[in-house]
């Protein structure tokens, strides 16, 4: 069994739980994923590791509530187990296994949109700890579905926030914000990563493949 050492709900319908599962905590990476499951007859669930403490032995999953299982794995409470942790899986993200003094000469910009914020966040921290600046940006269609704006700011070396509604920050698309730095502000950047919803995955490669900026 694995404890559920919290439990918040971060937005509508999104959660985010602290797990206790030691192994999977020393070895994970970030881009890497877990698979959990309630009981023994729940569903196999894929989720991305946010976050991980390694001496607390702890990791960090964040979920949206879209069927059934989810639904009730929103209804899990601290002290609550998942009787199934599975990872670390899945690849790490490529940068990690690039030369430190490599990835220090190169400009990083991350664009985060929705629940991909929660994969996102992990990255742009594992940079942060090895001495690398990077730029953020983070959208939302509203300013409530922001999820994790405090750490993200913690981490990133510049922290860009747009709404599609303009109720909080920018308003506007992410590929505003993108062509804005880079057109308007002067930014370069050497390679993107983008995670999100994949509409915004794929206007966000349109902008970048304009602009002559690597896309992952």
């Amino acid at each position: 069994m694995y404890k559920i050492l919290k439990a918040e709900m971060l937005a509508d319908k999104i959660y985010l739980m602290d797990v206790e599962a030691p192994r999977i905590a020393k070895a994970c990476q970030p881009g890497e994923f877990v698979i959990v499951k309630m009981d023994d007859r729940g569903e196999r669930i894929p989720l991305t590791i946010c976050d991980y403490d390694r001496e607390k032995g702890s990791i960090s999953i964040v979920f949206q509530t879209v069927g059934a299982s989810t639904e009730k794995m929103g209804g899990l409470k601290t002290g609550d187990s998942f009787e199934d942790v599975v990872g670390p899986l899945g690849n790490a993200s490529e940068f990690v296994h690039d030369d430190i003094e490599e990835l220090k000469k190169k400009k990083y910009l991350f664009v985060a949109g929705g629940v991909g914020t929660a994969p996102v966040y992990p990255q742009v921290r594992w940079m942060k700890e090895h001495g690398i600046d990077v730029d953020v940006i983070m959208g939302a269609k509203t300013k409530d579905l922001l999820i994790l704006e405090d750490a993200m700011r913690e981490q990133a070396g510049n922290l860009y926030v747009t709404t599609d509604d303009g109720s909080y920050e920018r308003k506007g698309l992410v590929t505003e914000v993108i062509k804005d730095l880079v057109q308007n502000q002067g930014k370069k950047y050497d390679v993107c990563v983008a995670i999100g919803p994949m509409i915004m995955m794929k206007f966000t490669c349109l902008v970048t493949k304009e602009l002559g900026i690597p896309t992952v």
